[in-house]
């Protein structure tokens, strides 16, 4: 293992991305002895692909479930410490002159599905089917009663880029007129219905039933390599304790919240507000509460049970308590 340590996080509020944002994550690494660098400003691919496929030691990584559950199928040598819910903004989208007013008004019609050609992993068409199927299962609908209509590109990015969410493609072909309605989510899915030309026929992350608004980043998760468990415990359960007192220190100050989520969507700040408005520190300090468990494994099943993994995923066997790591663990 050498002596530098990655972070990698999604363009999402994530409690690695608050603890980066206020340098505590860093120092920690540092007053380890460790060199702490950002997964995203490593120029070699071979690394920067860990954001999916985290085969590497010494790597952490928080965000959309999809890339770790996907890992760990595959083999990857992960453990799961934490797992976080913050409700973000969700929506199926129609055209502000659309005649339909609910989701059985779209039975029949033709939804956005992007199609990022040539990737390993399209994080985005799945989410997208994902927020389709959670959708229509409101109305007692399924996806058979709806068209799928594949757009190229969508906001998945390389492995280990950064990048921003946005659904330029799908909004692009709703104006259009090519689809009937699209799914959106985070800030900037707050930014499109702002512009005024969308109309919300279905507001998802507010729906009663949490079932309904499981997808990649509902929860997210928190891994670290065994590897780097065996040989760091300490260190490890340090970190989970430290990005979790930057969220709760971060958690009263809402303008600076708002800055720092705007920051890492790359969104505007007012988007931000918009999609996160009922954020809690609770929401991304990682806990393995059954609830955040079962909710997580319900999207591992759903993943192996539409062909996106190779093999399932057992939750309960994969996470890992830190509170019971110690150096002799």
């Amino acid at each position: 293992m050498n002596d530098i340590f990655y972070y990698t996080r999604c363009p999402a509020p994530t409690a690695v991305g608050v603890g980066v944002a206020t340098r505590q994550l860093q120092q920690l690494i540092e007053a380890s002895g460790l060199t702490p660098q950002a997964l995203q400003d490593v120029l070699n691919p071979a690394i920067r692909r860990h954001h999916f496929e985290h085969g590497i030691a010494n790597l952490l990584r928080e965000g959309g479930n999809i890339p770790a559950i996907w890992a760990r199928s595959r083999g990857a040598r992960t453990r799961l410490l934490g797992i976080t819910w913050l409700d973000e903004f969700q929506a199926i989208l129609v055209r502000a002159d659309s005649s339909a007013v609910s989701i059985r008004d779209l039975v029949g019609l033709r939804f956005a599905v992007p199609d990022n050609q040539g990737q390993k992993l399209d994080v985005a068409r799945i989410s997208v089917l994902r927020g389709i199927q959670q959708a229509l299962r409101t109305g007692g609908l399924e996806p058979k009663d709806v068209q799928l209509v594949s757009v190229l590109g969508g906001w998945s990015t390389s492995p280990g880029e950064r990048g921003v969410e946005q659904f330029d493609a799908e909004l692009q072909a709703l104006d259009q007129g090519s689809v009937d309605a699209v799914w959106v989510k985070s800030a900037a899915g707050a930014a499109a219905v702002r512009s005024g030309m969308y109309r919300v026929l279905l507001r998802i992350d507010t729906l009663p039933d949490p079932s309904l608004r499981i997808n990649n980043g509902t929860p997210r998760t928190l891994t670290f390599h065994e590897d780097f468990l065996a040989a760091q415990p300490a260190l490890a359960a340090g970190i989970v304790n430290e990005i979790t007192k930057a969220v709760v220190d971060i958690g009263g100050d809402r303008q600076r919240l708002w800055s720092l989520l705007a920051d890492e969507t790359g969104q505007a700040i007012e988007d931000a507000e918009a999609a996160f408005t009922r954020f809690q520190a609770d929401n991304l300090i990682p806990r393995l509460t059954p609830e955040r468990v079962s909710a997580l494994q319900e999207q591992a099943d759903f993943l192996f049970a539409e062909g996106f993994i190779i093999q399932p995923v057992n939750v309960s066997e994969w996470a890992l308590d830190p509170s019971t790591l110690s150096p002799t663990s």
